[in-house]
């Protein structure tokens, strides 16, 4: 056996530590996990890209933005000017 050293940021350490507490796992069993499915995949057992912006591409925005659209194309919609100091 032997130890592995990470410096992560504390918040995310505490939020990995309960959702790990949540579903039985400790942090030593949730790395040794993800060695092992690294191994397996021979590669990252994710996908990893460069980030998207998710209030575009989100199904979930776009179907409210889509019910928008509807609104004002129907008279519905209310019409707000642009503020860019916000």
């Amino acid at each position: 056996m032997t130890t592995i050293s990470a410096k992560i940021d504390n918040i995310d350490k505490n939020l990995f530590e309960n959702i790990l507490n949540s579903i039985g796992l400790n942090v030593s069993s949730a790395i040794t996990a993800f060695v092992k499915a690294t191994i397996r995949e021979n590669g990252m057992p994710f996908a990893l890209k460069a980030s998207e912006d998710p209030y575009v591409y989100s199904e979930e925005n776009m179907k409210y933005l889509r019910q928008a659209v509807t609104q004002i194309e129907s008279g519905k919609g209310h019409e707000h000017e642009l503020r860019e100091d916000i």
